[in-house]
Order: structure tokens, then C-alpha cells, then sequence
């Protein structure tokens, strides 16, 4: 029977008396929807899982999907590789919700650390419920309303800005307009409201000037980061992590120079987006 322990703070929690190396049984895959609903994230150690199979458990939650910028794996192009060292830093090293420039952003993504380094390279979750749950009555109804405007160039602008990024990604952006998301919005299956900007991908709110979207952009991302919000993932190879990308934010620790981090990556469509 699957066991399933409750991580410390606002969200997580941790899966064991589960192999996914074979498919998924229907109870235990009931159990694990509602679970993810529930913790918001959830973590399995000691996976020894093929691509074959971390593409199929990702695709009893739904279809995947691949990423723009990312290499996949040779003859699993849903399987995106996330590799970095000293030579290939990571270029992402602030909060954000996965793809929140898409037009219904994933449901979530199930990461699997394959060379993981001996020290750092963490990764932190931020819960947007409980985000939500704690600003004042006043803030909540004056975000109300609001819509966000979520960008593909604004979060790789660090990489357009490389010689020869605009031409690497130019088939990228023009496959990835920008979009506009509310700056509340409701997780389909728990009904609680989350705070929905992000640092990465967020350009600006639509209904303020310059100068006051970015006091309130600023002043949300800070407040939907602090500690009591925040749950730190230390890596192990062949541990998992699979988050609820409507309901949480993450960021990599970008700490473990010179060392590789090898993680590999499969994220699956939402078709319940939240309103």
C-alpha cells in the first residue's frame, strides 16, 4: 500500500511502497491525483525508472508536451534533459511557474535526478494557496480583476541577448506569442485561489502603469517566497519530483559549480486549466 508523509510547512509530500518502474495500478493512480492536489508537490527516492517508463507515468496523468528551448532524449522527444556544469550554467536561477507563457500552462512536470552533484543543487517549492491565504483581505480584493502578461521572450531575454540567441529562438517566439493569465486564479480541483506572476515570465499587469505593475510585481513575488511558504528538495540520484505546476512555484539552486547535474524532465498538458 502506498504510504504517503506529510513534508513539514505548506506543502509536500513524499511517497514511498511505490515502484514506478511498472505501470500504474488505477487505485494507486486515484491515490496520486488526489495526493498532488493535496501537497501541491511530491517526492519518491530511489526510482530506478527507464525513459520508457517516466514517460509513461507522466502519461497516466495526461499528454505531454515538450519544451521550446530544451533537448529531449533520442527517441523519446517527450523526455526533456536539463543538464548543466561549469561550462553549461543554468540560465534559470529565479521563482517561476513552468511555461506560464502558455496559453494553458501545464498541469505539472515530473523531474528525475539522473547525475545529481554531491553537494547543492537543490530545489525549492513555493506554495501560491498558501500565498494567496495570507494577504490582507484589502490586497486580495484589489487583485481582483487584474490580468498579468506572460512572455517567452521576457523570461530567455538573457539568452536572446547571446550571439546568435534571437536566431537559435526565433522559431520560438513566433510559435509563442505573448499571453495574458489573471493575477488570481482557481485551482481546479481544490477550488482555493493562488497568486498567478512570477519573476521569470511575468512582464507586467495590464491594468497599471509602468511604474506601479512593477511595485506590485515585485512586492508579490517577495511575499510568495518566504520561508513559511517554501519547501527545499535535497537531490539524490534517482529521486523524483513531481509538482503541481497550477499551484506551486520553483527555483534550482544554482550552488553546485563545477559539478554536473543531470536531471531529465517530462511535463504533462492541462486540460482542466484553472479559472
Amino acid at each position: 500500500m502506498i504510504t504517503i508523509c506529510k513534508e513539514n510547512g505548506a506543502l509536500g509530500a513524499t511517497i514511498s511502497n511505490l515502484d514506478l518502474s511498472v505501470p500504474l495500478q488505477q487505485q494507486d493512480l486515484s491515490v496520486l491525483k488526489q495526493a498532488l492536489a493535496e501537497h501541491q508537490v511530491l517526492f519518491f527516492r530511489d526510482q530506478h525508472i527507464s525513459h520508457a517508463a517516466h514517460r509513461d507515468f507522466g502519461r497516466a496523468f495526461g499528454t505531454l508536451q515538450s519544451h521550446p528551448s530544451y533537448p529531449t532524449i533520442n527517441g523519446y522527444p517527450d523526455v526533456m534533459v536539463l543538464e548543466n556544469d561549469r561550462e553549461n550554467p543554468s540560465k534559470i536561477d529565479e521563482w517561476h511557474t513552468d511555461m506560464s507563457f502558455d496559453p494553458v500552462p501545464p498541469l505539472g512536470s515530473i523531474l528525475i535526478g539522473r547525475e545529481v552533484p554531491e553537494k547543492g543543487g537543490d530545489t525549492m517549492f513555493s506554495s501560491l494557496a498558501a500565498a494567496y491565504d495570507d494577504l490582507s483581505d484589502t490586497i486580495k480584493d484589489s487583485l481582483q480583476g487584474l490580468t498579468a502578461t506572460h512572455s517567452f521572450a521576457h523570461g530567455f531575454k538573457d539568452s536572446l541577448a547571446e550571439p546568435g540567441g534571437r536566431e537559435r529562438l526565433q522559431e520560438a517566439i513566433d510559435r509563442n506569442p505573448d499571453v495574458v493569465h489573471p493575477v488570481v486564479r482557481v485551482h481546479p480541483v481544490t477550488g482555493r485561489k493562488m497568486v498567478f506572476v512570477n519573476r521569470v515570465f511575468t512582464s507586467h499587469i495590464n491594468e497599471m502603469s509602468k511604474e506601479s505593475s512593477d511595485e506590485l510585481l515585485h512586492s508579490l513575488c517577495d511575499h510568495m517566497v518566504q520561508d513559511k511558504y517554501v519547501y527545499r528538495f535535497r537531490w539524490q540520484r534517482d529521486s523524483i519530483a513531481f509538482w503541481d505546476n497550477r499551484a506551486v512555484m520553483h527555483v534550482p539552486v544554482n550552488d553546485y559549480w563545477p559539478a554536473l547535474r543531470r536531471m531529465e524532465r517530462v511535463t504533462i498538458n492541462d486540460t482542466q486549466g484553472p479559472c
